[in-house]
């Protein structure tokens, strides 16, 4: 399952178990599950209002293409990535907006439209131009007057920095909730079944332990990683040869 399926899962998941608890006042166990329909696939058993929900989200768009391409701009400007890692936009993060605006309306479409729209007024006042139309330099020092909340407090720049703090949340958790951020850049692998080294000696010096020989093969050999260990009805093992 990728991220975007697992934010769905998720979040659907959790409204789902608010209607439950919602309805069970009312309604017993049984008028519950005959109201649930399968689905053919995807997320197993889903509530009607459940698959609408999903079924709008995967049909609606809610961005215009120049939307789009701003958000784009400041995603990458907020997250360039280095040389070998990714900027915001190769880890999915107009994919992730659009969603987000769509599944969660009230949190983030006046917000995220609202915001370009300052913007674009702020760069047009400056530079004649909408935001994705300047340069990057003055890209840069409209950004420089609104990354920085507590300096634009008071100040004609608060909207702009409010709208900026948003995308910035929303970025930096697209980023490292993706594949590509959290293992590009933050080197996660995930976890690793079936392969452990044994306590580094190092650490058992430290508490004065040692592994003992005799059973040291049996503990970290890697070879055998895939075997199941058995024992006999004393508690001997019998798979150690």
């Amino acid at each position: 399952m990728d991220r975007r399926k697992t934010l769905k899962t998720l979040l659907a998941g959790g409204l789902g178990a608010a209607v439950v608890a919602k309805t069970t006042s009312c309604e017993t166990p049984v008028e519950i599950e005959a109201n649930i329909e399968p689905a053919a696939k995807g997320y197993g058993l889903r509530l009607p209002h459940e698959i609408a929900h999903d079924q709008r989200i995967a049909n609606e768009n809610f961005f215009v293409e120049s939307e789009l391409e701003t958000l784009g701009i400041l995603g990458d400007i907020i997250a360039p990535g280095e040389p070998g890692e990714p900027k915001a936009t190769d880890t999915g993060l107009l994919e992730f907006l659009e969603f987000m605006a769509l599944d969660q309306p009230d949190a983030h479409q006046t917000k995220l439209r609202g915001g370009l729209a300052w913007l674009n007024s702020e760069s047009k006042q400056r530079f004649g131009a909408p935001f994705a139309k300047i340069t990057e330099a003055q890209r840069i020092e409209i950004v420089d007057d609104i990354a920085y909340p507590e300096e634009a407090k008071d100040t004609p720049m608060e909207p702009g920095a409010e709208f900026f703090g948003h995308l910035r949340y929303m970025t930096v958790v697209c980023y490292f909730t993706s594949r590509e951020g959290m293992m590009k850049s933050l080197g996660y692998q995930g976890n690793m079944p079936n392969v452990w080294d044994g306590v580094p000696q190092e650490v058992l010096d430290k508490h004065g332990l040692a592994y003992d020989p005799k059973y040291l093969p049996l503990y970290v050999n890697q070879d055998r990683r895939e075997e199941m260990a058995e024992w006999d009805e004393n508690k001997n093992l019998i798979n150690n040869s």
